[in-house]
C-alpha cells in the first residue's frame, strides 16, 4: 500500500512540473532572441571623428567635412553655462555611415576626459544605442580605442 501511495505522489509531482519546465525553456528561448537583437543593435565604429556638436552641424550644413578635423576644442563647451558642472557637447561622426552619435560616458566605458583628450582625433570601437537626445542617437561604448589628433609639426621630418 505504501509503494502505491509513493508512486501516485511521484506521478503527481512529475505532472505538476511539466508546465513549469516548459515555462523555463520558453524563458530561455526568449532570452536568446533578446540577446540576438542586442547583437544586431551593436554599432561598429572605425575611424569615427571625435568633434563638437556645433562643428558637426556646420559640417553637415556645408557638406564639407574638413571642419571636423579643424574644430577647436573650446567649441565643445559652446552653450554650456558652467564648465565645471555641465558636460561638453561632444559627438562622434561615423565616417562610413555618415551619422552622428552622442556619447553616454560610463565608468566601465569611455569617460569625458578620454573624449576631450582625443578631441579632433578618431575612435574605433563597439557601441550600443541607449536612447535619443533630440535627433541624435545616444550610444554607450563597450570597447573602444582612441587615437588622438597628431600635434602640429608631427609630419615635418617625413619629406
Amino acid at each position: 500500500m505504501k509503494k502505491i501511495f509513493a508512486s501516485i505522489l511521484s506521478l503527481a509531482f512529475l505532472f505538476s512540473t511539466v508546465g513549469f519546465v516548459e515555462k523555463v525553456y520558453a524563458e530561455e528561448q526568449q532570452a536568446a532572441v533578446e540577446e540576438e537583437d542586442e547583437e544586431d543593435e551593436e554599432i561598429d565604429l572605425t575611424s569615427a571623428v571625435i568633434t563638437a556638436l556645433s562643428c558637426a552641424k556646420e559640417a553637415e550644413e556645408k557638406g564639407e567635412f574638413d571642419v571636423l578635423a579643424s574644430c577647436p576644442p573650446h567649441a565643445a563647451w559652446e552653450g554650456v553655462k558652467d564648465i565645471y558642472e555641465g558636460t561638453p557637447k561632444i559627438v562622434i561622426f561615423d565616417v562610413t555611415e555618415g551619422e552622428y552619435y552622442a556619447v553616454k560616458p560610463t565608468k566601465d566605458g569611455v569617460y569625458w576626459s578620454d573624449l576631450l583628450e582625443g578631441f579632433g582625433g578618431s575612435i574605433d570601437g563597439t557601441a550600443v544605442p541607449v536612447g535619443k537626445e533630440g535627433e541624435l542617437t545616444v550610444v554607450k561604448f563597450t570597447e573602444f580605442e582612441i587615437t588622438p589628433k597628431p600635434k602640429p609639426g608631427f609630419f615635418k621630418g617625413c619629406l
